[in-house]
């Protein structure tokens, strides 16, 4: 899950910002370069990498993980994002707005959509230091906070400022503080707006 699912991540973006149109040079440039939020999910992937190239190179891998830090403590300080490296995050990962986005070692799953503020950890003062279990195509709202050892199924909606602590099930929609969840067999296919393929790189 490192240069393909990035890949994925990438034509996901690509595809929601050129709706679907076929891009000119100087809008790939400027979209590589200036795109904060693809910088941010670009050095996340980097981390899961230079992890595993340090488990085959000491050396080249301490080097890279090194470099890594920077680059996270660079978005940390400037982005205010901060997605943790041991996080298992599917392709198609997309951050519409990367401002205050902080994510511990959860799982989750392939196409998701996150905004701003969303915490995704622990849920440390209830003791409960397990981390949630995020599904595909879960769209997180605004201000969303996801923690503890809890499942949040397939094509699940977090409202903004929801704050979940218990199981959601698949495609249900959530909403409050606390989250309960207020419709089921909610489509948030137009949330998500790209569907990773099957096939896609894991």
């Amino acid at each position: 899950m490192t240069r393909g699912a990035f890949r994925v991540d990438y034509e996901k973006l690509a595809a929601i910002t050129f709706a679907g149109e076929r891009p000119r040079l100087r809008e790939l440039i400027s979209l590589w370069l200036f795109d904060a939020e693809l910088h941010c999910v670009a050095a996340y992937r980097f981390g899961q990498w230079a992890e595993r190239l340090r488990q085959r190179h000491r050396v080249r891998g301490t080097a890279a993980l090194a470099l890594y830090r920077l680059w996270n403590r660079w978005n940390t300080n400037v982005h205010h994002a901060d997605i943790n490296r041991r996080a298992s995050i599917g392709p198609g990962l997309l951050l519409m707005h990367r401002h205050g986005v902080l994510i511990g070692p959860a799982i989750i799953g392939r196409n998701s959509v996150l905004h701003h503020n969303v915490t995704i950890g622990q849920r440390v003062a209830r003791g409960d230091h397990g981390l949630p279990r995020i599904g595909d195509d879960v769209w997180i709202g605004p201000g969303a906070i996801i923690t503890g050892d809890i499942s949040i199924g397939d094509g699940a909606t977090i409202s903004a400022g929801a704050v979940v602590t218990r199981d959601v099930p698949p495609r249900a929609l959530v909403a409050g503080n606390p989250g309960r969840v207020i419709a089921q067999d909610y489509d948030n296919s137009a949330m998500i707006n790209f569907r990773v393929s099957d096939s896609a790189p894991s």
